[in-house]
């Protein structure tokens, strides 16, 4: 009895009793818990990377299909012409220097320009022209990997004439000079020996036909 009263008087003084568990207070000075991470908000389906429209993952984007005309190789883009002919008319014969250029290619022709210088002459009579063409080939009539290939093309072209005559019996030369516009229509064939080089046999025809610069002409040309 008298061990129960003085263990009441140790409880009532704020002493723990022997074999009573008392709970721990906080520990004021550990230091506070950190905040929990924010995460961002989700993106929707159709605006993550690696999705396509539509929500199929995995799935590559359309691309922009890219079309071109331009299907000529370099060595098929120009070319020089050296050639000699015949000449049907007054003059015998006619020599020519030339550049062919290649424009481009439709679904019908093929366009080129090309730069063509002839002499002549026959006695006391010495001609020059400087022709510009625009020509168009069909483009059925071909092909590039053809090592022969058939040549026909017309279009258009502007020619100056320089012309020089000696006066027989005078000690004179006169010169007279014209520019004027003709259509003209090439058939023949072309031989491609190399790469490089080959050799093309073309007869012309043009209208209007008073001028005596049709000719058939062989020429070897260079790319």
């Amino acid at each position: 009895m008298f061990a129960a009263a003085l263990a009441a008087l140790v409880w009532s003084a704020g002493v723990p009793a022997p074999g009573i568990a008392q709970p721990v207070p906080p520990d004021s000075t550990a230091p506070a818990p950190a905040p929990a991470a924010t995460q961002p908000p989700t993106p929707p389906l159709d605006t993550q990377p690696g999705s396509a429209a539509g929500g199929q993952p995995g799935a590559k984007p359309e691309s922009r299909r890219v079309t071109s005309t331009f299907t000529r190789t370099s060595e098929e883009i120009d070319r020089f012409e050296l050639g000699a002919g015949v000449v049907r008319g007054f003059f015998d014969g006619v020599g020519s220097f030339g550049y062919r250029r290649f424009l481009g290619e439709g679904p019908m022709f093929e366009q080129s320009i090309m730069a063509e210088l002839t002499g002549t002459g026959k006695k006391q009579l010495t001609e020059g022209a400087l022709g510009v063409y625009l020509l168009f080939r069909p483009v059925k009539t071909y092909r590039e990997s053809w090592r022969l290939r058939p040549l026909v093309e017309a279009g258009p072209g502007v020619h100056a004439v320089f012309q020089a005559a000696s006066l027989q019996g005078l000690n004179k030369t006169r010169y007279k000079s014209q520019v004027y516009i003709k259509t003209h229509l090439y058939v023949g064939f072309e031989a491609l020996i190399t790469s490089k080089w080959g050799l093309v046999v073309r007869g012309r025809g043009s209208a209007p036909s008073h001028r005596p610069l049709d000719y058939a002409q062989a020429a070897i040309f260079l790319r």
